[in-house]
């Protein structure tokens, strides 16, 4: 018996974070029978994790007796293997999702149920491999399914301070190097690049500031960037306090006192972007203030922090001739001094 035929959708993409959706041709086996579905199975994995299986299923629908093409977004199922992914601030990794798919169609014919042959996608043997991260609304309006030519989306107006280690004026590997496109039979490969600190004039000629601080970060293509906020941060310290009563036999010298417990205590720090242009703040708020894992380094120890942008984030304000400024606060992930 015939297979169904399984083919990308549309304008694919590499990423997992945007719509995956495959077409099915129905071979029309159960045109004319009941309960007539197509169904579909995923299996899913990442190096170092077991391989998962998912499964979908829905109605063929019959139209002048021929049956009609069924589509299947297997985004969430690549999205649930992607989640188990625990990036560190010091490990470049860049893992793909491997997968493959089958797919068959099912009736009822008299009370039996009949299914035709199984179809695999891709091919009959291998895997295809999408990776981390998303293209933009605006990527996917201009139709550019195709991987960027670095993953990353940092501007290149003006120059980056990427890095300053006080006591470290040799080598750092405080700049990551951005991806290169892979093909879709091996994932790419993040790497550090040791630069020169020793230089006075700096980076493209912009001397280094006194102080700072190196931050880490996954961006919205899954790969680990990084940023230098120069200046001395405002330090907030948050401590969650609980209060009980102690019941205790009082006497002439003994009394029922009360009993403040102190926890969390854990610290925000506010930094501002310094002057930016129109392109560097917008990278700030959509890329950099959008993410979801971020280190600070401390003391030479990276601990992890998540961004806590306003509600509101002024982007432009043309009644005040002032250059562009990003602010935001990091609520660190420890409690206790980070110093």
């Amino acid at each position: 018996m015939a297979a169904p035929t399984i083919q990308q959708y549309g304008a694919g993409s590499q990423f997992i974070g945007c719509p995956a959706v495959y077409q099915i041709a129905p071979t029309g086996s159960g045109s004319n029978k009941t309960f007539y579905r197509m169904k579909l199975k995923v299996v899913a994995g990442m190096t170092g994790f077991d391989n998962a299986e998912f499964n979908f299923s829905t109605p063929i629908e019959v139209k002048n007796n021929t049956a009609q093409n069924t589509y299947f977004d297997i985004s969430s199922a690549l999205q649930a293997i992607a989640d188990q992914w625990q990036p560190l601030p010091n490990t470049f990794s860049y893992p793909a999702i491997n997968f493959y798919m089958e797919a068959e169609e099912e009736w009822m014919n008299d009370g039996a149920i009949s299914h035709s042959d199984t179809a695999r996608y891709p091919g009959s043997t291998g895997t295809a491999t999408m990776y981390m991260g998303t293209l933009t609304d605006r990527e996917r309006l201009a139709v550019t399914p195709a991987p960027p030519a670095t993953y990353s989306r940092k501007p290149t107006t003006s120059p980056e301070i990427c890095f300053y280690h006080p006591n470290q004026q040799s080598e750092s590997d405080g700049i990551v190097k951005h991806l290169l496109p892979g093909s879709t039979s091996s994932a790419p490969a993040v790497t550090a690049v040791n630069v020169s600190a020793g230089s006075a004039s700096g980076i493209y000629g912009i001397p280094y500031p006194p102080d700072g601080h190196e931050i880490r970060f996954i961006n919205s293509l899954g790969v680990h960037e990084n940023i230098f906020v120069a200046g001395l941060p405002t330090k907030e310290v948050n401590i969650t306090t609980d209060k009980y009563a102690i019941a205790r036999q009082e006497t002439l010298t003994q009394f029922s006192r009360g009993l403040a417990i102190k926890q969390n205590d854990y610290e925000t720090w506010t930094f501002s972007s310094g002057p930016l242009d129109e392109a560097w703040a917008s990278w700030y708020v959509h890329e950099f203030l959008m993410a979801r894992w971020v280190w600070i380094s401390i003391g030479g120890t990276w601990v992890p922090c998540h961004v806590l942008p306003e509600e509101t984030t002024v982007l432009e304000d043309l009644t005040k001739a002032q250059p562009y400024e990003v602010q935001f606060k990091l609520q660190l992930d420890i409690n206790g001094s980070p110093i």
